[in-house]
């Protein structure tokens, strides 16, 4: 049973909440609702949500950058100013979008964007096609490869260890990472969930060193937060199936927001009356703030 009351912020009913990062120069969550196409500012404060539109459809994840986010889309990374509302596209992207799309990522403690690809679908013989590629400066870099569904990638406070988690295994993996060059080394399990959870999807990590991961479909959806050994510590009860991700910000970095979709039709589950809206929780722990990344 939660000991935590989750307070539902935003009814917003998006199809798929995904990729929360709090602003700090917005003083704001930054969201992304890929299934609409939209790059999403919510207010904690007034409860307002302001919605841009995006270029083009199916954005994977995106960086904070300095006055802007950087968003990698399936045909081109596009730089986005709060000040001016404008997408300006950067670059392209080093996936064909008819094999592979993006799924999750976010920045490093050094500011390197971090995105994983995986082949369109989501089955049980996903085949482990996709790759971490690592952004910094103009340049993709391939760091890990054999993915099947990226989630969960997230990073120790120190930046020396990464997380990712493969959905379908239950399983998330931890990697040494230089702080210096951004290489990583040694994977090895960091946790396996139990089969009577859901599906780890995405996390983020608290200034303590817990790894906070948002895990839909089980019998209810759920946050559950790991020790830095992978231990389980506690857990969160949603009025939700299907929440997707989470981030700290807010005042001294102290609430978790939540993001949550209405996908639950994706594993033959009836969509939740909140689904797809954002919640908030006190959790006695803080976030850290994010690294701007270099465009």
């Amino acid at each position: 049973m939660s000991q935590f009351e989750v307070r539902h912020v935003l009814d917003v009913k998006a199809m798929l909440g995904e990729c929360p990062l709090w602003s700090q120069e917005q003083q704001a969550l930054i969201w992304l609702n890929p299934r609409g196409g939209t790059l999403n500012r919510f207010d904690p404060v007034t409860g307002g949500n302001v919605v841009w539109q995006l270029p083009v459809d199916h954005p994977g994840a995106f960086t904070l950058g300095a006055g802007g986010a950087g968003i990698a889309t399936p045909t081109g990374f596009f730089y986005f100013d709060f000040t001016t509302e404008k997408f300006e596209r950067l670059g392209d992207v080093p996936i064909d979008s008819e094999v592979l799309r993006f799924n999750d990522g976010k920045q490093d403690r050094q500011g390197r964007f971090w995105i994983g690809t995986m082949a369109p679908g989501f089955a049980p013989d996903q085949p482990g096609v996709g790759t971490y590629y690592r952004y910094e400066a103009g340049d993709w870099t391939p760091t890990i490869h054999g993915i099947k569904i990226p989630n969960g990638t997230a990073f120790s406070p120190d930046g020396k260890v990464m997380y990712r988690a493969e959905t379908l295994e239950r399983t998330v993996f931890a990697y040494d990472i230089d702080t210096a060059s951004g290489s990583p080394s040694n994977e090895r399990v960091f946790a396996k969930l139990p089969d009577h959870f859901g599906l780890p999807d995405g996390a983020t990590v608290d200034s303590e060193g817990g790894y906070w991961l948002a895990v839909p479909f089980g019998e209810k959806g759920q946050i559950v937060r790991l020790t830095p050994d992978g231990a389980i510590d506690l857990v969160i009860d949603l009025p939700v199936l299907a929440p997707t991700m989470v981030a700290f910000g807010g005042k001294d970095m102290a609430t978790l927001f939540i993001t949550s979709g209405r996908i639950e039709d994706v594993m033959g589950r009836e969509h939740s009356p909140l689904g797809g809206d954002l919640f908030a929780v006190d959790t006695g722990y803080r976030g850290i703030a994010e690294t701007l990344t270099k465009f």
